[in-house]
C-alpha cells in the first residue's frame, strides 16, 4: 500500500509573482525566478488549507421533458469558468511577509517604511489583463509543497499563480495567542492551479516581527484623540477583483478587473470609561468623522485619520464594562484624502 502522508509535513510558500519572467496567465515550470525576489517566503501556519477547486465548477442540472428521473447526461459540469481561492489566518512573525501580503492587497509596490493608501492607490487602475508581463508586480503565487518524506507525492505539489490578493485582515486580540498579531485573507485566481513537482528549490523566513496588542503602550491608541484601553482591533482591507470573461480552450480568465470599492473597516473594543462616553458622544451621537490611531512607539504604526463609527455594542460585563465600535474609513472631506497609513520600519 502507499505511504499515508502527513499535513504538517506539506510547506506553504508565498511571494509576489515576477510577471517579468512568468506573465498573467502564464503556466510554464514554476522556478525560484519566478518569485519577486526577496518575496519567495515560507508561510508558516498552524492550519494549513487547501485550495478551493468548489467555485471553478460551472454545474447545472436539466429536468427534460417526458420522464420524472434524471439522467447522467441531465448533469452538466464545466471546469475552468470560474475561480479558484485560497484562504489563509498568519500568525504574523515576519516583516517581508507582511509587506508582501499589504503589497498585493493595495497595489503599492513598496510596502516598507510608510505605506500611505490614498487616492493614488484607492482610484489607481491597475492593470490585471491576461498575458501583462512588465509594470507592477501586484499578483502573487500560492505554492502548497509536498514535504521530502511524502513518498510518491513529490509530483503533487499545488501551484496556485497569477493569485489576486482580495482583502487581508489585520486583528489584534488580547485573548488569542498572547495578543500576537494576525493576517488573515482570500487569494483568488482565475487560472487553474497547477498539480506538478514545483521545482522551487527554497524559501527563506525569519521570526523577526512578533507584534502584540501589548505593544500599544498607555495613551499610543486613541479614539477621536481620547486615549483608551482596548483589547480587541481588527482591520480589513478589501479591495477585490473580479475575473474579465474567458481565453483559450480552457474558459480561463482573460484577466482580472478591480473596478468596485476599495474599502478600509473593522471594529475596536474598548474599555467605556469618561473618555469613550465623550468620545461616542461627540462622534457617534453627532454623526461626525474622528481620527483613529495605534503607535507602538517604534516599529509599527496604524493611522485612520477620518473613520466614522457605524454603530456600537455595549457589553455590561461583570468583569467591567466595554464597547465595540465598528468603523469604516473614509477619504476625510477631500476625495484625494487618505483612508489609511501603515507604517512599519
Amino acid at each position: 500500500m502507499a505511504t499515508n502522508a502527513s499535513g504538517r509535513e506539506y510547506k506553504c510558500i508565498v511571494g509576489k509573482q515576477d510577471i517579468n519572467v512568468l506573465n498573467i496567465g502564464g503556466d510554464g515550470s514554476l522556478a525560484d525566478d519566478d518569485f519577486v525576489s526577496g518575496s519567495r517566503l515560507f508561510m508558516r501556519l498552524n492550519q494549513l488549507n487547501n485550495i478551493n477547486y468548489d467555485a471553478a465548477f460551472t454545474n447545472a442540472s436539466v429536468m427534460r421533458s417526458g420522464r420524472r428521473a434524471y439522467e447522467d447526461g441531465d448533469f452538466i459540469r464545466h471546469y475552468g469558468s470560474g475561480v479558484w481561492t485560497w484562504d489563509f489566518d498568519y500568525l504574523v512573525e515576519n516583516e517581508v511577509m507582511l509587506q508582501t501580503l499589504l503589497s498585493l492587497a493595495t497595489g503599492v509596490a513598496d510596502c516598507t517604511g510608510a505605506i500611505d493608501i490614498n487616492s493614488g492607490v484607492h482610484d489607481a487602475f491597475e492593470d490585471l489583463s491576461h498575458g501583462k508581463s512588465s509594470g507592477s508586480d501586484n499578483v502573487g503565487i500560492i505554492l502548497l509543497e509536498a514535504g521530502t518524506s511524502n513518498t510518491g507525492l513529490d509530483a503533487d505539489d499545488q501551484i496556485m499563480h497569477s493569485a489576486v490578493l482580495q482583502n487581508l485582515t489585520l486583528s489584534f486580540s488580547m485573548g488569542t495567542d498572547a495578543g500576537r498579531m494576525h493576517a488573515s485573507g482570500q487569494f483568488m485566481s482565475g487560472y487553474a492551479p497547477i498539480i506538478k513537482n514545483s521545482g522551487v528549490t527554497g524559501a527563506t523566513t525569519a521570526s523577526n516581527f512578533e507584534k502584540s496588542i501589548f505593544d500599544f503602550a498607555s495613551g499610543a491608541l486613541t479614539v477621536g484623540g481620547h486615549a483608551v484601553t482596548c483589547t480587541d482591533f481588527t482591520m480589513t482591507i478589501s479591495n477585490e477583483a473580479n475575473r474579465v470573461g474567458f481565453q483559450g480552450t480552457s474558459a480561463e480568465t482573460d484577466g482580472y478587473v478591480r473596478g468596485g470599492l476599495f474599502d478600509i473597516s473593522g471594529s475596536i473594543t474598548v474599555k467605556y470609561d469618561a473618555n469613550m462616553a465623550d468620545a461616542l458622544s461627540a462622534d457617534w451621537k453627532a454623526n461626525t468623522a474622528y481620527a483613529l490611531a495605534l503607535n507602538d512607539g517604534s516599529t509599527f504604526d496604524i493611522s485612520i485619520p477620518s473613520a466614522r463609527m457605524t454603530g456600537h455594542n455595549l457589553d455590561f460585563a461583570d468583569e467591567g464594562m466595554f464597547v465595540e465600535i465598528p468603523f469604516t474609513a473614509t477619504t476625510g472631506a477631500a476625495a484625494s484624502g487618505s483612508l489609511a497609513v501603515i507604517t512599519m520600519s
